[in-house]
């Protein structure tokens, strides 16, 4: 009989053998991070998931951006969602497996319609941004081809795009859209129809963790099960369905 329950013990022990806890920092960007959405966002969903696939616990602390990414740099959290890359984050993190790729729209007002063909061309304009954000025209904006005026909060650089205090607002093309329809603005407010170049956006983890590589080959392994099973696509359609929203 004793050998019998033995034989259990071993079968069982596994379904109930606890996950291992992370702790992920996170931030706001609707409709694909927020504290305020269903699951945290759609990409807050699939990292989530991707890392239950692989036996990992997903804990989220929600942090204003530059916070949260200086507290990552120093080994704080476990990692951090989403970022694009550079080569000076790359000097202080490790980045996973592309999560989602996003385009950035420039927004205007229609007041002030602007034209550009090449990135030279936005010189002549006054250009809003977040602080924290990467546009991919870093290296421009640190030899001052290109200024970025950067504040805490985009909702600030929308209302200044309206009030004619900029000529152009940077964002990815779903959270400006959803930004200008929550503040009323999205009869005024447009995105030009050229986009600049699509940015890959990952989760990353401090090089100050020595289970760094652990950790993002895990998570790489359970993305590509969701995207295999159709996981991934089914949440993103969902976002866009506005399935999300609280």
């Amino acid at each position: 009989m004793s050998r019998i329950w033995l034989l259990l013990a071993c079968l069982v022990m596994p379904l109930f053998a606890s996950a291992e806890k992370i702790v992920l920092a996170n931030g706001e960007w609707a409709p694909y991070l927020s504290e305020n959405l269903k699951h945290h966002g759609y990409i807050s969903r699939i990292v989530k998931e991707a890392f239950a696939e692989e036996g990992y616990e997903v804990e989220y602390v929600f942090l204003p951006w530059k916070r949260g990414f200086e507290d990552e740099k120093d080994g704080t959290y476990h990692g951090s969602i989403v970022w694009g890359y550079n080569d000076e984050r790359a000097n202080d993190f490790e980045f996973s497996d592309t999560v989602v790729e996003l385009g950035t729209s420039l927004f205007y007002n229609k007041n002030k319609p602007i034209d550009w063909e090449k990135l030279t061309d936005l010189t002549k304009y006054k250009i809003g941004g977040v602080i924290g954000y990467a546009y991919g025209i870093e290296e421009m904006e640190a030899a001052g081809e290109i200024e970025i005026i950067r504040i805490g909060k985009d909702e600030g650089n929308y209302k200044k795009l309206d009030a004619g205090r900029l000529d152009i607002v940077l964002e990815d093309t779903e959270v400006g859209l959803e930004t200008i329809s929550r503040m009323g603005l999205k009869e005024q407010l447009i995105p030009h129809p050229k986009t600049m170049s699509p940015r890959t956006y990952h989760v990353i983890v401090s090089k100050q963790l020595a289970n760094r590589q652990d950790i993002l080959d895990a998570f790489n392994r359970g993305l590509q099960k969701l995207r295999a099973d159709g996981r991934f696509d089914k949440y993103v359609s969902e976002s866009r369905a506005g399935l999300y929203k609280q």
